[in-house]
């Protein structure tokens, strides 16, 4: 697998660096054409490879090690799309402020388990409008990964006593300890993908993420994949919007979840024509194929549950 992959492109990326790949996730070695990006489109595909191709990327560092894996990674959902230069300080005292206080404070305290770095990003996933104490902030669900739970009502006030709690139970896996609790409940998705939107940060993240967001829905579609705000079905694939992931440069970022392999896959690079073979290869199969070992930024392989 690894010599094919070579030849298919992946010439920035060494053998040691393809072997901690293959560790995560096997990389494909279809020669249908599959894995390519695709050629000769939709009129609407070709259309917005056009609009990609007009910004300026960074094609000539290599990518894998340009990022760190999350050992655990706190998504706060904000209904919107931009935010503030330092998203998670937006808005004083809320659910997002408190948890990015509290990793800066502790997060070197868990060593421990799979992963480089706890994080907290706000994300477009929806709130509760009707609540008034989530609208201003100060309680929110927070959707916690790789573990695919959903931390409920978390109050600000909070924040620091449930997480100190919290967090020794979720880098040792202790799951049926977690589902335990009353304010934990499992993430009905199979899949989570997150696309930088923060033209705050960078106009190509305002640019090349609702783009992606939408071809992806268009694949995800066919599969009976695609999930909304208003669809609660098990199973599927949420595609959502984040803050800064750090690497505009590497335009596009897409940072994908799963579930049925406990991985995550963190690409770079991305353009519409890349969508196809990620939904397909990645996205659908229970066991996924990489198409492009050369737009991995980092990979993790997390303890099973």
């Amino acid at each position: 697998m690894g010599l094919l992959s070579i030849f298919k492109g992946s010439q920035k990326v060494s053998k040691k660096e393809l072997a901690e790949i293959e560790r995560v996730i096997e990389v494909c070695d279809h020669q249908c054409g599959e894995c390519d990006p695709v050629e000769g489109g939709s009129a609407d595909m070709e259309k917005e490879e056009t609009k990609f191709g007009k910004l300026k990327i960074e094609h000539d560092t290599p990518l894998f090690g340009s990022s760190k894996s999350a050992k655990i990674h706190f998504v706060v959902p904000t209904s919107q799309t931009d935010w503030a230069h330092d998203a998670c300080d937006e808005r004083q005292g809320s659910v997002q402020q408190r948890i990015s206080q509290w990793i800066e404070k502790r997060g070197s305290d868990f060593p421990q388990g799979p992963g480089a770095t706890l994080k907290c990003s706000v994300s477009s996933l929806p709130i509760d409008m009707m609540d008034i104490d989530v609208m201003r902030g100060v309680k929110n669900d927070v959707l916690v990964l790789p573990h695919f739970l959903k931390i409920k009502a978390l109050k600000a006030s909070d924040v620091a006593t449930q997480l100190d709690f919290l967090v020794p139970l979720l880098v040792e896996n202790k799951r049926e300890q977690l589902l335990a609790l009353e304010n934990i409940v499992e993430a009905h998705e199979n899949s989570f993908v997150f696309l930088c939107s923060h033209k705050t940060r960078d106009k190509r993240c305002g640019i090349t993420a609702p783009i992606l967001q939408k071809l992806f829905y268009q694949e995800l579609q066919p599969h009976g994949l695609y999930r909304d705000a208003s669809d609660f079905r098990p199973g599927g694939c949420t595609v959502g919007f984040v803050n800064h992931v750090g690497g505009h440069k590497f335009a596009s970022n897409v940072i994908i979840y799963l579930k049925s392999s406990h991985s995550l896959i963190w690409l770079a690079r991305v353009t519409p024509k890349n969508i196809p073979a990620i939904v397909n290869l990645m996205i659908v199969p229970e066991k996924p194929q990489l198409p492009w070992p050369e737009k991995v930024r980092c990979v993790e392989k997390y303890a099973a549950w």
